[in-house]
């Protein structure tokens, strides 16, 4: 959405080795046949887009597809 303007943080986890973790994420309901894309605010002649535009459902599939793999989607949809 940002375009690149902000990056994503490393995620880091301090594990423990006599108590169980569990992790859950939570996401919101997004129509699967919208496309996504950079915003317009941070694309200019300077700035032009670093992402193409790709339909929710077919980010979601690689989504999995790439954790799966230990890789991240987002780097597969760079222009």
């Amino acid at each position: 959405m940002c375009n690149g303007l902000f990056k994503r943080p490393v995620h880091r986890v301090v594990t423990n080795a006599k108590n169980e973790r569990l992790l859950v994420t939570l996401g919101y309901s997004v129509d699967h046949k919208r496309e996504m894309e950079p915003l317009p605010q941070p694309i200019n002649e300077k700035r032009p887009p670093l992402y193409r535009k790709v339909k929710v459902k077919d980010y979601i599939t690689g989504l999995y597809e790439h954790f799966s793999q230990g890789t991240m989607v987002i780097d597969t949809r760079q222009i």
